[in-house]
Protein backbone atom coordinates (compact mmCIF):
# COMPACT_ATOMS: atom_id res chain seq x y z
CA UNK A 1 0.00 0.00 0.00
CA UNK A 2 1.43 3.06 -0.97
CA UNK A 3 1.32 6.50 1.27
CA UNK A 4 -1.12 8.21 -0.14
CA UNK A 5 -3.01 5.33 -0.07
CA UNK A 6 -2.46 4.80 3.75
CA UNK A 7 -3.26 8.48 4.15
CA UNK A 8 -6.45 8.05 2.98
CA UNK A 9 -7.40 5.06 4.86
CA UNK A 10 -6.32 7.12 8.07
CA UNK A 11 -8.85 9.64 6.73
CA UNK A 12 -11.69 7.51 6.24
CA UNK A 13 -11.04 6.00 9.94
CA UNK A 14 -11.00 9.64 11.37
CA UNK A 15 -14.23 10.78 9.11
CA UNK A 16 -15.81 7.18 10.48
CA UNK A 17 -15.13 8.20 14.51
CA UNK A 18 -15.87 11.57 14.07
CA UNK A 19 -19.33 10.34 12.42
CA UNK A 20 -19.62 7.95 15.24
CA UNK A 21 -19.21 10.49 17.70
CA UNK A 22 -22.08 12.91 16.10
CA UNK A 23 -24.76 9.92 15.96
CA UNK A 24 -23.92 9.53 19.84
CA UNK A 25 -24.07 13.03 20.74
CA UNK A 26 -27.58 13.35 18.68
CA UNK A 27 -28.80 10.41 20.67
CA UNK A 28 -28.30 12.61 24.08
CA UNK A 29 -29.54 15.58 22.80
CA UNK A 30 -32.43 17.17 24.41
CA UNK A 31 -33.43 19.83 22.36
CA UNK A 32 -35.37 18.82 19.07
CA UNK A 33 -34.05 21.89 16.75
CA UNK A 34 -30.33 20.95 17.39
CA UNK A 35 -31.08 17.06 16.88
CA UNK A 36 -32.00 18.30 12.81
CA UNK A 37 -28.53 20.62 13.18
CA UNK A 38 -27.11 17.57 14.03
CA UNK A 39 -28.88 15.00 11.56
CA UNK A 40 -27.62 17.20 8.68
CA UNK A 41 -23.87 17.68 10.13
CA UNK A 42 -24.50 13.42 10.32
CA UNK A 43 -24.90 13.36 6.06
CA UNK A 44 -22.29 16.24 5.78
CA UNK A 45 -19.89 14.46 7.29
CA UNK A 46 -20.46 11.97 5.12
CA UNK A 47 -19.99 12.95 2.25
CA UNK A 48 -16.89 14.99 3.49
CA UNK A 49 -13.80 14.55 0.80
CA UNK A 50 -16.11 11.63 -1.04
CA UNK A 51 -14.92 13.28 -4.46
CA UNK A 52 -10.95 14.25 -3.25
CA UNK A 53 -10.79 10.79 -1.80
CA UNK A 54 -11.74 8.67 -4.93
CA UNK A 55 -9.02 10.33 -6.60
CA UNK A 56 -5.64 8.18 -7.62
CA UNK A 57 -3.94 11.41 -6.50
CA UNK A 58 -4.77 14.48 -4.70
CA UNK A 59 -3.49 17.51 -6.27
CA UNK A 60 -3.21 21.29 -4.03
CA UNK A 61 -6.68 22.16 -5.26
CA UNK A 62 -8.48 18.86 -4.76
CA UNK A 63 -6.94 18.97 -1.16
CA UNK A 64 -7.65 23.03 -0.78
CA UNK A 65 -11.59 21.67 -1.47
CA UNK A 66 -10.95 19.02 0.92
CA UNK A 67 -9.94 21.32 3.63
CA UNK A 68 -12.29 24.17 2.87
CA UNK A 69 -15.32 21.12 3.48
CA UNK A 70 -13.56 20.36 6.67
CA UNK A 71 -13.71 23.64 8.08
CA UNK A 72 -17.23 24.00 7.26
CA UNK A 73 -18.27 20.94 9.03
CA UNK A 74 -15.99 22.09 12.25
CA UNK A 75 -17.43 25.88 11.91
CA UNK A 76 -20.94 23.92 12.11
CA UNK A 77 -19.63 21.58 14.81
CA UNK A 78 -18.19 24.85 16.46
CA UNK A 79 -21.62 26.17 16.94
CA UNK A 80 -23.42 23.30 18.27
CA UNK A 81 -20.75 22.89 20.83
CA UNK A 82 -20.76 26.51 21.80
CA UNK A 83 -24.08 26.31 22.43
CA UNK A 84 -24.70 23.44 24.16
CA UNK A 85 -26.40 22.87 27.45
CA UNK A 86 -24.66 20.70 29.50
CA UNK A 87 -20.62 20.37 30.14
CA UNK A 88 -20.92 16.65 30.05
CA UNK A 89 -21.01 16.41 26.18
CA UNK A 90 -17.35 18.05 26.21
CA UNK A 91 -15.62 14.48 25.33
CA UNK A 92 -17.98 13.77 22.90
CA UNK A 93 -17.27 17.19 21.01
CA UNK A 94 -12.87 16.68 21.77
CA UNK A 95 -13.02 13.49 20.26
CA UNK A 96 -14.91 15.44 17.19
CA UNK A 97 -12.39 17.93 16.83
CA UNK A 98 -9.38 15.86 17.43
CA UNK A 99 -10.70 13.83 14.38
CA UNK A 100 -10.97 16.74 12.18
CA UNK A 101 -7.47 18.07 13.33
CA UNK A 102 -6.10 14.58 12.48
CA UNK A 103 -8.03 14.71 8.76
CA UNK A 104 -6.03 18.24 8.64
CA UNK A 105 -2.89 17.34 9.36
CA UNK A 106 -3.01 14.15 6.62
CA UNK A 107 -4.76 16.27 4.12
CA UNK A 108 -1.75 18.60 4.02
CA UNK A 109 0.70 15.44 3.78
CA UNK A 110 -1.03 14.09 1.00
CA UNK A 111 -1.02 17.89 -0.72
CA UNK A 112 2.81 17.75 -0.32
CA UNK A 113 3.10 14.18 -1.64
CA UNK A 114 4.45 12.72 1.50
Amino acid sequence: MGGADKQKQLIEAQIAVCKAELVELQKTCCLNKRGEKMTGLIAEVERLGQDQLALDSMAPDDAAAFIDQLEAVGGKLGVLYATCCTPTREPIYAAMFKSLSKIHLRLLKLQHGR
